[in-house]
């Protein structure tokens, strides 16, 4: 059996405790948290005031999960997938039920990507289903009249009282013309790689691709996984473009770039795309770095073009879809029912793509990956969606493979360990 290298136990413990407690993402939310213990099977609906300013496309949204007391969650819905936010105030609204066992119902504001995002008027209703009347369950400083700093009502972050703070957004009330009262909350981004001055799109095999790079020198071409854009690399940008000439790209139909409705969403279909996109930049030969969907795309690109490819870094990729954990497979098929059950409008279309995409494909073998000629790291967390026998398996099926389990990490490692990770990719592509 071939040599599978691992990382060196005193890097994983020398990085383990040096993470930043900010967090480096491109985007963040706003949270209070309502206690609905009794109210199981009650419908509520949640509304506020929303718009947005010199946001160059990016969008907003308001959204709410319930915690369930067996530490599930239960309902989910963020309009920001599924509703374009506009430049005026306009009321939006989240309509669903409680779940069995629920205690805590978590309402919030979600920006994404650089802009000004302003909301208002935070409203939450409940109706026993009974009856038609709607009694109001008051949220605390729900026109943002108060001080945020006082009256801590409400925490950045997802959950509420575990406040996260994202370093490119800041979170403060604004006088600038508010819905009502004189004030409103007001969350900017600002910097936020994805949606930069510099940014081009390129047309590729029928649609056009949006980019940016960073940096001089040798290209790396870094590949987003599925519900992503080139901003999930918002941790590897700045340490990858000291040594190498970044190259970030949206795939299709997700971020900035563009889709064709009558072409299927296939890992097939994309592996062209990108070949096209660097052929359309004149870039002969490149080092990838995929996460999860866009390491699968690495792993193909190894295979169909392997003289453009000379080292891939995957992490958190599968070469089928059982390679993914039986309790996410069987949450990503009953959440994929649910988008296709309550597509009015068609507004679930684009995640019912997606969702498709990982649930069909690809179909590689793991004999298939013997035909990779580069030096290829694969990269897991411990904990990761991926099966962690399915990592090491690909890892040992391609002649040159090198594996690396991250300890104490989920499918989130360039996220969660950046520092570890930057270093462990780097090292590996210098190695010569």
């Amino acid at each position: 059996m071939k040599k599978i290298i691992s990382i060196f136990c005193f890097l994983i413990f020398f990085f383990s405790n040096s993470q930043n407690k900010v967090i480096v993402k491109n985007w963040t939310s706003y949270v209070q948290a309502i206690d609905v213990k009794g109210k199981e099977k009650w419908n509520f609906r949640l509304s506020a005031k929303v718009k947005k300013e010199n946001d160059n496309g990016n969008n907003c949204g308001i959204w709410c999960r319930i915690d369930r007391s067996d530490h599930q969650q239960g309902f989910f819905e963020n309009m920001y997938y599924t509703t374009k936010v506009t430049n005026e105030w306009k009321t939006y609204e989240i309509n669903g039920r409680i779940d069995e066992n629920a205690q805590i119902l978590n309402v919030g504001a979600f920006a994404s990507d650089n802009g000004d995002f302003y909301f208002d008027d935070f409203k939450l209703e409940i109706n026993d289903g009974k009856s038609k009347k709607w009694l109001a369950l008051p949220l605390k400083n729900s026109g943002f009249e108060e001080s945020l700093k006082i009256e801590r009502n409400w925490d950045e972050g997802v959950v509420a009282g575990k406040n996260t703070h994202s370093r490119n957004f800041t979170i403060e009330t604004s006088e600038k013309n508010p819905f009502e009262g004189k004030k409103s909350l007001l969350i900017k981004g600002r910097n936020i790689i994805g949606s930069m001055a510099h940014g081009k799109f390129v047309d590729c095999n029928g649609i056009k691709l949006y980019y940016e790079t960073y940096g001089e020198g040798e290209p790396v071409l870094m590949l987003h996984g599925n519900g992503q854009s080139i901003s999930a690399f918002m941790n590897q940008v700045e340490d990858f473009s000291k040594k190498y000439k970044v190259i970030i790209v949206d795939c299709r139909e997700r971020g900035k770039s563009t889709y064709d409705k009558n072409v299927e969403l296939t890992f097939d279909v994309q592996v062209e795309d990108l070949k096209q996109f660097l052929d359309k930049l004149n870039i002969k030969k490149t080092k990838i770095l995929g996460w999860s969907d866009g390491g699968i795309l690495a792993i193909l690109m190894a295979l169909k073009y392997p003289d453009m490819i000379d080292k891939i870094a995957c992490s958190g990729a599968n070469i089928f879809p059982e390679g993914i954990k039986d309790d996410y497979l069987k949450d990503m098929r009953a959440e994929l029912t649910d988008l296709i059950k309550n597509n009015k409008d068609y507004k679930n279309d684009r995640l019912i793509d997606l969702y498709n995409l990982d649930l069909k494909y690809p179909n590689l073998k793991y004999e298939d990956l013997k035909n990779i000629q580069c030096q290829s790291l694969i990269i897991a967390g411990d904990k990761d969606e991926i099966k962690t026998e399915h990592t090491v398996k690909i890892a040992e099926s391609i002649p040159k493979g090198q594996l690396a389990i991250i300890p104490h990490s989920s499918h989130y490692v360039p996220e969660e360990k950046p520092d570890l990770f930057n270093s462990l990719v780097i090292n590996f592509f210098e190695n010569k």
